[in-house]
């Protein structure tokens, strides 16, 4: 069995791992997948006589410390399930629930598992659900695992 695994390092992602790795022990294919900022071109959005707000070194100092962030939160859920995965950062420009699901699309997994943080009717009302999105819109089945 392949688990897609979707963490941002927070207890509710590792809790969810966690979770994961008790319910199917049979030594299921661990796939850890982070979803980070994509690098945006700050010549992109530049306009007018003002120019970009960043300079180009800015910017990549900006995606590299992404990066940094991306494997620490994987770094930790995977120490925390002791055993080993596949590490996996997804920069994206959209929100993390698009880049949940098309990576899923790409490496077809057997379940998807989601750690899932309360959020008040307000915010996710402005903000959306990542895990919602994924399970509107993914393959296969989800495994969402609450955290109180």
């Amino acid at each position: 069995m392949k688990i897609l695994v979707a963490t941002d390092g927070t207890e509710a992602a590792i809790g969810a791992a966690r979770k994961a790795l008790e319910l199917f022990r049979n030594d299921p294919e661990i796939l850890l997948v982070t979803v980070v900022q994509a690098y945006e071109d700050p010549m992109e959005s530049a306009g007018g006589f003002e120019g970009p707000l960043l300079s180009a070194e800015e910017a990549e100092a900006e995606y590299q410390q992404q990066l940094a962030v991306g494997q620490s939160a994987l770094d930790r859920t995977q120490a925390a399930l002791g055993k080993p995965a596949q590490l996996r950062i997804i920069p994206a420009s959209d929100d993390a629930g698009h880049a949940i699901v098309n990576i899923a699309n790409e490496l077809h997994p057997d379940l998807i598992v989601l750690g899932s943080a309360p959020k008040g009717f307000f915010q996710r009302l402005l903000t959306g659900s990542a895990s919602d999105y994924v399970v509107h819109h993914t393959p296969c089945p989800v495994l969402i695992v609450p955290h109180h």
